[in-house]
C-alpha cells in the first residue's frame, strides 16, 4: 500500500513495452483517456510520472526511468508529448489510482561522471549523427552511454538489461559489442 508521508516518492506510472534512459529523449502519443489524464496531472502539478517496461509474459519491471514532459502538443485527438529520461528508480508497492498504476519508489542515486576514454572515439561519431553534427561538449560516459542505449535498436528486454547496469563503462562497451556485431 502506498502510504501518505511517502508522497514525494509516489508517482503514477506508465506501463510500456519500452525503455526510457536517464537523460535521452522519447516521443510518446497519448490517447487514452487515463494516460490523459496522468499527463495532464504532470503538466499541472510539474511532476514527473514514472516508464516501466511491461511485458505480456513477464508483467511490468520493477526498475524504470522518471519521466519529465519537455513538450507537448496537441494533434486531431491525440497528445503528443516528449519526455526527458531522470532518475532511476526500483519500485517498492504498487497500486491502483486514478485508473493508472501509483508506485512507491526507491530512487537510485546517479551515476558517477566518468570521462568518454580514448577507446570510446567511435561514441563520439555516433552521437554527431544523433545531435545532427552538434552533441554537448560535456558528455561524460553515463550520459553518453544512456543517450546511445535509447537510441539503439535493440529489443525492450535487452534496453532494460542496459538501465539495470551501475556502470556506463559497461554499457558503453556492451553498446560496442552491439555496434560491431551490426557491421559484421
Amino acid at each position: 500500500m502506498v502510504e501518505e508521508q511517502d508522497e514525494q516518492n509516489t508517482f503514477d506510472l506508465f506501463l510500456l513495452s519500452t525503455v526510457l534512459f536517464p537523460r535521452a529523449h522519447m516521443g510518446l502519443r497519448i490517447f487514452e483517456p487515463r494516460y490523459l489524464d496522468m499527463v495532464s496531472r504532470s503538466l499541472r502539478h510539474g511532476k514527473p510520472f514514472g516508464i516501466c517496461l511491461a511485458t505480456e509474459d513477464q508483467g511490468p519491471d520493477q526498475v524504470g526511468t522518471l519521466a519529465q514532459i519537455v513538450d507537448w502538443q496537441s494533434e486531431n485527438g491525440l497528445l503528443l508529448i516528449e519526455v526527458e529520461g531522470m532518475q532511476r528508480f526500483t519500485v517498492q508497492d504498487w497500486e491502483w489510482g486514478h485508473d493508472v498504476v501509483v508506485a512507491r519508489v526507491h530512487l537510485w542515486p546517479e551515476e558517477p561522471k566518468l570521462p568518454l576514454a580514448f577507446e570510446h572515439a567511435w561514441v563520439q561519431t555516433v552521437l554527431l549523427e544523433l545531435f545532427d553534427g552538434s552533441p554537448p561538449s560535456d558528455l561524460d560516459a553515463s550520459t553518453a552511454s544512456m543517450i546511445l542505449a535509447q537510441a539503439l535498436p535493440l529489443r525492450s528486454k535487452e534496453k532494460q538489461e542496459l538501465l539495470l547496469l551501475l556502470d556506463p563503462l559497461e554499457r558503453l562497451r556492451r553498446i560496442s559489442a552491439f555496434f560491431h556485431r551490426q557491421r559484421k
